[in-house]
């Protein structure tokens, strides 16, 4: 009996220590990557600073989100609560010291940039941000389709790419400075750990030889028992719960950084510096692309996909009981640790999925 309590109590302080790195660890690592970490450099100048365009303009006298969620909401009202929930955030985030006043320059290769309507967009991968690109791509001119969805998807981000602006493709820290204070500024984002999933169904559950070699062959290495020669020389067969331990060991969070594809929203848009005019949602992405087309001018001339018209699949928000159910009640909290900053900051309530796993824990 006396063996077990020991078991017991050494196996409880190791779980409290690993929650105590984590927790320590995160907020470093929000900081570099709001600092100047993005998973995508596209070789712009890397001495010149930007500084903070956020302004305090937000008063904390909006509608609540009951309120929001009511029918027939304008739609100028869901972007003001929108935008003070992300000021709120910012603020408090400010205090704890892990928001700086600049971000590099050439970590400003998120933001799409069209001069002739005067608007940026930062892309967040996993956030429909092919279809966005692609309205960017139509804005240049040069496509031969007024209908995104003629454009391949492979095209997209490789073929086409080239005529894509993005601003840290600009030389000179005036331009780029100009462009943040006077263009109209859009970000999308989505429900945190629904986007985790949807990256680990793209690039481990389907064919995507880079990310399979990049980090398959190295998750399978560090977190399977015995791998078999093909699964280790391939890296195609990553398991959910191998992916989410590489995603929450520290390791990985203060050597690696992570990958834009599951990088927090902070360190690929820097939205506590650069002051966004539309906060998107994934959830509502056809009503808040109507309003933003509609506000440029453009929704005659461009029809936005409607959401899931590209779905060949089974939704990732439907399938989120069958992975998350599945994964150790330690691993969710570390999670929750690593992503809470992106919760707050967009207004996300603690995901229903740690809720119905995690009944008897608490997460605050």
């Amino acid at each position: 009996m006396k063996c077990r309590r020991v078991n017991k109590m050494l196996k409880s302080r190791k779980i409290f220590v690993c929650i105590a790195i984590v927790g320590i660890v995160v907020p470093l690592v929000f900081l570099s990557q709001t600092t100047g970490h993005s998973s995508r450099s596209r070789g712009g100048p890397r001495k010149k600073v930007i500084p903070r365009f956020r302004d305090n303009v937000f008063e904390n006298n909006m509608s609540t989100k009951a309120t929001l969620q009511k029918a027939n909401i304008p739609a100028d009202v869901i972007q003001k609560e929108r935008l003070a929930t992300l000021h709120q955030g910012c603020q408090l985030l400010e205090k704890k010291g892990v928001v700086p006043n600049s971000v590099v320059a050439s970590q400003l290769g998120h933001i799409l940039v069209d001069d002739t309507y005067q608007v940026m967009f930062c892309y967040i991968p996993k956030v429909a941000c092919t279809n966005m690109k692609r309205v960017f791509l139509l804005l240049t001119g040069k496509m031969n389709t007024t209908n995104p969805l003629d454009i391949e998807s492979s095209d997209v981000h490789f073929t086409h790419n080239k005529y894509l602006k993005y601003l840290s493709d600009f030389n000179s820290e005036v331009e780029i400075n100009y462009r943040i204070k006077s263009y109209r500024k859009i970000i999308f984002v989505r429900e945190p750990l629904e986007r985790l999933l949807s990256a680990y169904r793209n690039k481990f559950m389907e064919k995507s030889e880079y990310f399979h070699k990049r980090f398959g062959r190295r998750i399978v290495r560090r977190y399977r028992k015995n791998p078999s020669a093909s699964s280790v020389e391939l890296g195609n067969d990553v398991k959910f719960i191998e992916f989410i331990k590489y995603i929450t060991d520290s390791s990985t969070i203060m050597k690696e950084g992570f990958n834009e594809h599951w990088a927090h929203y902070s360190g690929l848009c820097h939205p506590c510096l650069i002051q966004y005019d539309y906060v998107g949602k994934y959830e509502t992405i056809d009503q808040d692309i109507d309003q933003i087309l509609r506000d440029l001018h453009i929704d005659d001339a461009i029809q936005f996909p409607a959401r899931g018209a590209t779905y060949k699949r089974k939704k990732t928000k439907d399938t989120m009981a069958d992975f998350y159910g599945k994964i150790p009640p330690f691993h969710l909290k570390l999670l929750w640790k690593i992503y809470v900053n992106d919760y707050k900051l967009f207004g996300y309530p603690y995901p229903q999925i740690l809720q119905q796993f995690l009944s008897n824990s608490s997460h605050t």
